[in-house]
């Protein structure tokens, strides 16, 4: 009897042992992965601090005009099954192309565009990029000049936009470096594929047409 009660006490104090050096290894844990996201919080203020840092008075109130611009507008009957749906809803996917990069909000182009979409992801990859290493693009002018619907061809599963657009001087800044200016595009081409799924439009596909 001695022994077994020997043996519990034993027992129990390996148990004890166990549980102290568990909670103790689950405490180091804790503290690592609490120091490690300070330091990534610490990281990024610091990085957050150099560039602001590096912007002059002039292009930090282009930036705070930009983040400021206001969401594009909704065109009326965009969501209805029709051809004036189908353009309406390119009009405002191409507003919401261009507050992307200046806001770097891309929350709405998302929900327009299908999984599949390519060029879509491209442009919100692109637009959240730019704006995570601290950069915007400034507001520019851009004018549809010719839209074009066209019915779904047998054996296809979008129906076709077809784009003409002047796009105005594009400036892209980033902190620390000149910004980048492109000149005036005219007449610039686009074919949007597009298809009416659960009472709106989405943007299927998407290619600029090369000069």
């Amino acid at each position: 009897m001695a022994c077994v009660l020997a043996l519990g006490v034993a027992a129990c104090s390996l148990k004890d042992v166990r549980a102290e050096a568990g909670a103790s290894t689950s405490a180091s844990a804790s503290a690592a992965v609490a120091r490690a996201e300070q330091g990534i919080a610490d990281a990024n203020a610091s990085a957050t601090a150099s560039r602001e840092a590096a912007l002059t008075p002039e292009l930090r109130a282009q930036r705070d005009a930009a983040l400021a611009e206001p969401a594009p507008a909704k065109p009326a009957h965009m969501d209805e099954e029709s051809a004036r749906g189908a353009t309406g809803s390119v009009y405002y996917f191409l507003d919401l192309y261009r507050y992307a990069f200046m806001t770097g909000n891309t929350t709405e182009l998302a929900a327009m565009s299908e999984d599949g979409c390519v060029f879509c992801k491209s442009v919100i990859d692109q637009a959240a990029e730019l704006h995570a290493g601290g950069g915007w693009a400034n507001k520019w002018e851009q004018d549809i000049t010719n839209i074009r619907y066209y019915d779904k061809l047998e054996g296809y599963n979008y129906n076709l936009i077809h784009v003409h657009i002047n796009y105005g001087q594009m400036i892209w800044c980033y902190p620390g470096s000149d910004p980048s200016v492109s000149g005036p595009d005219e007449d610039r081409e686009l074919k949007l594929g597009v298809r009416y799924v659960n009472g709106r439009w989405m943007i299927g596909e998407g290619e600029v047409i090369p000069r």
